[in-house]
């Protein structure tokens, strides 16, 4: 259970310790909540004690003035803390992947075998996925900015040109007009019109 106590008093370690800025004037209620869903240092200091083996020996006060550090060692620019973490957990998951695919190399039945090995997969495919974050961290892609960006699914050809004499050949089919429309449109003009012949008599 969580309690609000003064910034100078002790702190119970029975208890979670939020401390209380003595400028901050807002009521207890919001300054409890601010530090519960605010930052998050408070929330997963609960995961990191229930999870520890020995969490009846880890502070959680403890926890949650080395989590608000970390945080702003990171929004401050400076990444070592995180590079540890990740190359640290590289290392455990390789030997996770390594412990799990001699289990399935000393197997004698293929459920069991291929229940390791799928571990064991599972493991080294999170190993290669830990160290790509860690290079991306190290050496950040660069992001290429491009004027025009053309997507398809099959094959796509954009012309953002006109070819040469364009313009003109443009304009003249914009005007054209066929010798038989020309013909037709001056018939009508002097009210003439095409002989279709005699309607043939009914059979």
């Amino acid at each position: 259970m969580d309690k609000i106590v003064p910034m100078e008093e002790v702190k119970n370690p029975d208890f979670l310790t939020i401390r209380r800025d003595p400028t901050d004037k807002r009521p207890a209620a919001e300054l409890r909540a601010d530090a519960l869903l605010g930052t998050g240092a408070v929330c997963n200091a609960r995961v990191i004690r229930s999870f520890h083996t020995n969490r009846e020996k880890l502070d959680l006060d403890a926890c949650v003035t080395i989590l608000a550090a970390a945080a702003k060692k990171v929004s401050d620019g400076d990444c070592s803390g995180t590079e540890s973490i990740l190359s640290a957990q590289a290392v455990a998951l390789n030997t996770i992947f390594t412990s799990m695919a001699i289990r399935a190399n000393s197997c004698k039945v293929i459920p069991d075998m291929e229940a390791y090995m799928r571990l064991s997969l599972k493991a080294q495919n999170q190993c290669r996925s830990t160290l790509d974050t860690l290079a991306q961290i190290k050496n950040p892609r660069q992001t290429v900015i491009t004027k025009q960006a053309n997507i398809s699914n099959g094959h796509q050809q954009v012309n953002n040109t006109l070819h040469q004499g364009g313009e003109q050949q443009l304009l003249n089919l914009k005007n054209s007009e066929t010798e038989q429309n020309k013909l037709l449109k001056h018939e009508q003009e002097k009210g003439e019109r095409l002989d279709t012949g005699k309607t043939g008599a009914a059979g």
